[in-house]
């Protein structure tokens, strides 16, 4: 059979910062498929940390849309958050040059935005896409609303993210973002030129579905870890637990600090709480650790991927105390993967990873009590809860799995409806 060629798409083509979890996945799809036999283009935005590529002289310019930036170009810029006509032009002359067979796409929105999906339509490209957030119905993203959790847009009500100035607490971003998802959702830009979605979770894969996108559809293919990577190394540290990730408030980081305090205040032998990642809230969260007294937090800043894995083998549990919709959070992946047991709320795709009591332990999002109790009860767990952390992830997340079923799927996307 001859040699098949996919075109991965995404906003960022690395790793580095807000690319995140999915600059991770990406960059291990494309090795993966790379072993497999495939030809693989990438296209993406030309930022500073855009990874080398013979492709790259086809990205598009890179735009920063975090900072809101007052100029004569700024009209110009919203207008491409919705509709990014520059991005479309640069994957036409790509798809003027290579011929791929099919497009993978991932996180798309604001920078590459849905203009590209004619293009791909026009050149004959079948599209595939993995959805790693609600960012498609929520213009804030998380479905979040001060501090819980918000379906208020859901029924094209895209007025109350401007009500509750949900994205960035300013009503300007947030009509902004409004505007976005209205476009989208009214034309059905993704509905109409994807064939087949992915979801890492069931959980979203049923939220999509209860806001009408079509079921039939929305395929769920949970995230994979490297478990060769990602794996048990000697004895863990029963005086510390970590957590890993983006520091941002939705994380629900403000309420594990103020479980510590209590584990502190109560217990003489509290472990030592590590955090490890940067993010939006990591000034804010040193400010609370020094307003709360605490004496066993540690925040360790950004890791390399070695020190990252080394930190949550040496961990007794992990945590993960999201307040918003997780999806498959690689994170809880990896953790599993290095037979760490995790602490994680009951929200989202997180409960449908874990066993409670067996491999971790689950608790009521927003709920410094509650969150106390699931990380006692998750350092209090038997020896075997790692080794069952470690064969879940071995049998239901690894890597080879998991690209058996992605490549069957790039192989034969099927047909639009």
């Amino acid at each position: 059979m001859s040699r098949r060629t996919v075109l991965l798409i995404n906003k960022f083509y690395h790793d580095v910062g807000p690319a995140g979890g999915v600059g991770r996945y990406l960059l291990q799809e494309e090795a993966a498929l790379r072993e497999r036999g495939w030809d693989v283009v990438p296209f993406a935005m030309a930022d500073a940390d855009a990874r080398p590529s013979p492709w790259r002289r086809f990205f598009t310019p890179a735009h920063d849309y975090r900072r809101a930036r007052w100029s004569a170009a700024a009209p110009a810029q919203a207008l491409s958050l919705i509709w990014n006509r520059e991005a479309a032009r640069w994957l036409d002359r790509l798809l003027r040059e290579v011929r791929p067979d099919v497009a993978h796409l991932h996180n798309v929105y604001h920078h590459l935005s849905p203009a590209i999906l004619p293009v791909l339509a026009r050149h004959g490209v079948p599209a595939v896409m993995t959805l790693h957030d609600l960012r498609l119905l929520c213009p804030a993203i998380h479905m979040r609303r001060d501090g819980g959790i918000c379906e208020r847009c859901r029924g094209g009500r895209w007025h109350q993210a401007v009500l509750g100035r949900c994205v960035k607490g300013s009503r300007a971003a947030s009509l902004l973002a409004a505007v976005e998802t209205a476009h989208q959702t009214l034309r059905r830009l993704y509905p109409r030129h994807v064939r087949v979605f992915l979801c890492p979770s069931r959980f979203l894969a049923d939220k999509y579905a209860e806001w009408g996108w079509p079921a039939d559809r929305l395929r769920h293919l949970p995230n994979f870890v490297d478990v060769e990577a990602w794996r048990p190394d000697g004895a863990p540290d029963p005086d510390r637990y970590l957590f890993f990730g983006r520091l941002s408030d939705e994380k629900g980081l403000p309420t594990l600090l103020a479980a510590h305090a209590r584990w502190e205040a109560e217990d003489h032998d509290a472990p030592e709480l590590r955090l490890a990642g940067a993010g939006p809230a990591a000034e804010a969260l040193r400010r609370l650790a020094g307003e709360l007294g605490l004496r066993r937090v540690r925040f360790l800043g950004p890791l390399d991927a070695d020190a990252l894995r080394a930190e949550a083998a040496a961990a007794a549990f992990t945590v993960l105390p999201s307040e918003c919709y997780e999806n498959g959070p690689l994170s809880l992946l990896e953790s599993l993967a290095a037979g760490a047991p995790v602490a994680g709320t009951d929200l989202g795709g997180i409960p449908e990873h874990l066993d409670d009591g067996v491999d971790g332990v689950l608790c009521r999002p927003g709920d410094p009590g509650d969150l106390l109790r699931a990380l006692r009860a998750a350092r209090a767990l038997p020896p075997s809860a790692r080794e069952k952390a470690r064969a879940k992830a071995v049998a239901r997340f690894g890597r080879e799995a998991h690209m058996d079923e992605l490549a069957g799927i790039l192989m034969d996307p099927g047909e639009l409806p």
